[in-house]
């Protein structure tokens, strides 16, 4: 493949008024990591823009429903004109009347290894790689649909099945990480100081206080988490999950579910309530329940959600995968469930420990609140 090329990019674009990046191709002179940038772009339609840097360029996709770590979901991608490498780094409000107009944010970024001859695979419309970023991670394809003389040329954008795979219903990685990694760097998945080497996983609900240096990712799915954790309460869709993240210039709880659903107004009583917790900035992992006769009632757990005898609710927190502007999913989890059970102690009634069981599921008792 010869050169990229950006001629596309300057035709397209006034440098007088956009403050895009003007359109200069870059020669590297080092054997430097390829670059990859997923811009959120909010222009007729909001979409997302996939870029992977190859021969001095950024390869450009417009991925309308962005990327989703489930194999399953294949998303369209139409390829676009080449991008400047500066234009990784663009984040902004293109001026009305202006090719794109509308607002960018960087959503992810990192690096990208391609799996074989990057230029050989795109002339054949079959591209596989790897990605090192702050929120995607593992192997991609793109794969081209079109056939020769489409007016679009569109190719389908999907996760590889590999140990960061996960189903859509489980993780929605668009609605669990909405923000800008510039605003709120969370630092790459792979590579983090301390992460886990599985992929975040977004709780049922959670409740998070947004923090400075690290933004809250949602929690693991660890191996040790299915035997030791998955344990304490009874599963039967008696509890919903929900986590926490604090940030420390606000003192905000919110609580997203895992679908990314934001109930901070609905539960704002129990917001407060993980705002008493001994925590500046970081992300709790847990469930809501409320308990009768010392069991989880899901039919009361649902009644007190819908009402506004919601101080009925319960949070029971079970694990702590950031904290204090740190990744801590790489450390074992024994650790991080002691420490997670300093941080809450007896500062709230509402706001417990939960223990772990060593039975099955369906046959775990009452959830115990830990001593200190």
């Amino acid at each position: 493949m010869a050169r990229g090329s950006l001629e596309r990019y300057r035709e397209k674009r006034d440098f007088r008024v956009t403050a895009e990046p003007a359109a200069r191709s870059r020669h590297r002179l080092t054997k430097a990591p390829l670059r990859f940038v997923v811009q959120k772009h909010w222009a007729r339609r909001l979409h997302y823009d996939f870029r992977l840097e190859l021969d001095g360029v950024l390869l450009s996709w417009a991925v309308p429903k962005g990327p989703s770590f489930d194999p399953a979901d294949k998303r369209i991608a139409i390829h676009v004109e080449d991008h400047p490498v500066d234009y990784a780094e663009f984040e902004g409000t293109i001026p009305p009347k202006q090719y794109g107009a509308g607002s960018v944010i960087v959503w992810d970024n990192g690096t990208w290894e391609p799996v074989g001859d990057a230029q050989a695979s795109m002339a054949k419309g079959k591209l596989e790689f790897a990605l090192h970023g702050q929120k995607l991670a593992g192997r991609w394809e793109l794969v081209r649909i079109s056939k020769p003389g489409d007016a679009d040329d569109q190719w389908m954008l999907f996760k590889k099945r590999d140990q960061w795979a996960k189903p859509h219903a489980e993780f929605d990685v668009i609605s669990a990480l909405p923000d800008s990694v510039i605003t709120h760097p969370l630092g790459p998945v792979e590579d983090r100081e301390s992460t886990s080497g599985s992929l975040p996983r977004a709780p049922d609900l959670s409740a998070a206080v947004p923090a400075r240096r690290v933004a809250p990712g949602p929690a693991t799915g660890h191996a040790d988490r299915k035997t030791a954790e998955r344990r304490r309460l009874d599963h039967r869709d008696q509890v919903r999950r929900i986590s926490a993240v604090v940030p420390d210039h606000r003192r905000k709880v919110h609580l997203i579910t895992r679908n990314g659903h934001d109930w901070t107004r609905k539960l704002g009583n129990l917001a407060k309530e993980v705002e008493k917790l001994d925590i500046s900035e970081g992300w709790l992992d847990g469930e809501i329940v409320v308990l009768r006769d010392g069991l989880p009632d899901f039919n009361a757990l649902q009644n007190a959600i819908d009402g506004h005898h919601n101080e009925l609710i319960l949070y029971f927190v079970f694990d702590v995968p950031y904290w204090e502007g740190r990744d801590l999913r790489r450390v074992p989890l024994r650790e991080r469930r002691a420490h997670l059970a300093r941080l809450i102690d007896d500062r709230s009634e509402r706001v417990r420990f939960s223990e772990s069981f060593e039975a099955p599921a369906r046959r775990s008792s009452r959830p115990q609140r830990n001593s200190g």
